[in-house]
């Protein structure tokens, strides 16, 4: 029996799983540490934020997940090239209103002084039309199993199609290499001043078809 993971569209009924999955998957991301130091408030508040994010790309059939008994494992959000460059900060700015009261001010000014730094790279570094990877993650106990890799074949496959390229952030040096060996390559790196995080951003180009 194949083990390949089977990727699939985020459907409606999945959103709040999803935002799930990304928030224990981010659990120890940096950035998520640094916004909220006290873990139990870090899920619930990342659990509301990424299911968000996951709703409003899931209207441009930008979510991927893989799906095992009903319940996705990772899931991939992806922002597509629009005609007006709409891009994930887009998204996030849109809900920043709700994201104060929900985070509380202290957290919500960390989160957003670290965002405006990364949000002025990726554009400094992707002024055209690309594929933005927003979010990938698998939750912990599905980890090194070819989940993220299999997530991530759809867009990558659709952008060499395009010839366009695709750009994500990430704050976790053992990522690099896991998306070198997928294309991409350290465009810019560095550490965000206020939060002392590091970060790695990284580009791919298109591949010939």
């Amino acid at each position: 029996m194949s083990r390949t993971p089977q990727i699939v569209r985020t459907t409606g009924g999945q959103i709040l799983a999803a935002g799930e999955v990304l928030a224990r998957a981010f659990i120890n991301d940096p950035l998520c540490v640094y916004t909220q130091p006290d873990p139990e408030a870090r899920m619930s508040q990342f659990t509301w934020l990424f299911t968000q994010l996951v709703r409003d790309a899931a209207r441009q059939d930008g979510v991927y997940t893989n799906t095992r008994v009903g319940q996705p494992d990772g899931v991939a959000v992806w922002v597509a090239p629009q005609a007006e460059e709409r891009t994930a900060e887009v998204a996030v700015w849109g809900e920043m209103d709700q994201m104060e009261q929900r985070f509380g001010p202290q957290a919500y000014r960390r989160f957003t002084a670290a965002y405006r730094h990364f949000d002025h790279i990726h554009h400094q570094r992707m002024a055209g039309p690309h594929w933005y990877l927003a979010l990938l993650g698998v939750s912990p106990r599905r980890q090194d199993q070819g989940i993220g890799r299999a997530l991530l074949t759809p867009v990558l496959r659709r952008a060499d199609q395009e010839g366009l390229p695709c750009y994500l952030e990430t704050f976790v040096s053992d990522n690099v290499p896991f998306y070198e060996h997928r294309g991409f390559q350290v465009v810019d790196t560095g550490v965000e001043p206020q939060s002392q995080v590091a970060f790695w951003a990284m580009k791919r180009e298109p591949r010939a078809v």
